[in-house]
């Protein structure tokens, strides 16, 4: 089978038939573990009193203590935000341009900040804008029972609560359906070095339900492998917090010294690690069904570079 056909096998396993130099999924996946766990840990350590408020009984019992601990460190808590937000947004445009110069040109892993990278952010704020106008269509439908069980009273709240569930499903059927024929926005966009968003609709036609499946399949896959990653952590971290569940330790200080010894935190860190290491690869593997959307566009001029890089 031609490796650029779109199909269903070649759309879940479209990220190892990207061709370029070896090793790019571990050093994309590694990379941005390491980053989002700075980012992460940054976040936390401005926003550390507050949490730490929160898991003290006597701060939480006494609402006068609890007031005072957010007003004193109200400015933390928001830089902290602040920091989770900003750097999530440079996060996913650095990343994002990454995976799909692999998949659109079959470059090595390399982070920069440049076209690629501030044409993706117009393609991320379209998206927002169509989430909203998505978010504000769903309240506007909602106005449709809402009315209908004013006008028929407590007789018609049957009808009304059916009516209700039938648009929900069916709207949430249509914003998925919609998603998915603009999902290979940003690899259009990357493929072309201009800004390319409502061409991703004409890219999809007659594709989503691949592309949907292909999603499914891989979603699973990774539901499969993050299951037994969290059953794992939870026998290390049962292990490591036995001495202070057979105690039948009630302090607080006690529990807390508990959570932050070596034996906790080792695992949790490692545990981190990984996750994020599995999170960011499956961020890489998720965007090759709709990159080879866009690779197997029959509009694209650039085919005889195509076929012989990935041929």
């Amino acid at each position: 089978m031609n490796a650029l056909e779109f199909s269903f096998g070649n759309a879940v396993g479209h990220f190892q038939k990207t061709g370029g130099p070896k090793g790019f999924l571990w050093k994309f996946a590694l990379t941005y573990a390491l980053f989002a766990i700075i980012v992460q840990g940054v976040s936390l350590y401005l926003m550390a009193p507050i949490y730490a408020a929160a898991f003290d009984p006597l701060v939480m019992e006494d609402p006068d203590m609890m007031d005072q601990v957010m007003l004193e460190n109200m400015g933390r808590f928001a830089l902290g935000y602040l920091v989770s937000i900003v750097f999530g947004i440079l996060m996913w445009i650095l990343f994002e341009a990454a995976s799909q110069r692999r998949y659109m040109r079959a470059d090595g892993f390399s982070l920069k900040l440049g076209g690629d990278e501030g044409r993706l952010l117009v393609v991320g704020l379209f998206w927002l804008g169509l989430m909203i106008a998505l978010y504000i269509g769903m309240f506007v439908l909602m106005l449709v029972p809402m009315t209908l069980g004013m006008a028929l009273g407590s007789d018609g709240a049957i009808i009304a609560g059916l009516v209700t569930f039938i648009l929900f499903v069916a709207y949430f059927v249509l914003t998925i359906w919609i998603g998915v024929r603009f999902s290979p926005a940003a690899a259009l966009t990357i493929r072309d070095r201009k800004i390319r968003f409502g061409s991703a609709w004409r890219v999809t036609k007659g594709r989503v339900w691949t592309l949907i499946g292909s999603w499914l399949v891989l979603g699973l896959i990774m539901m499969a492998i993050l299951i037994a990653l969290y059953i794992v952590f939870a026998v290390l971290a049962v292990l490591s917090l036995m001495p202070a569940i057979q105690s039948g330790a009630e302090d607080p200080a006690e529990i807390m010294a508990a959570f932050a010894s070596p034996t906790f935190l080792i695992p949790a860190i490692l545990f981190g690690l990984v996750y994020m290491m599995l999170a960011a690869g499956m961020m890489h593997v998720f965007g090759g069904p709709a990159a080879l959307a866009a690779r197997t566009d029959p509009d694209w001029a650039d085919e005889s570079a195509m076929n012989e890089t990935f041929g």
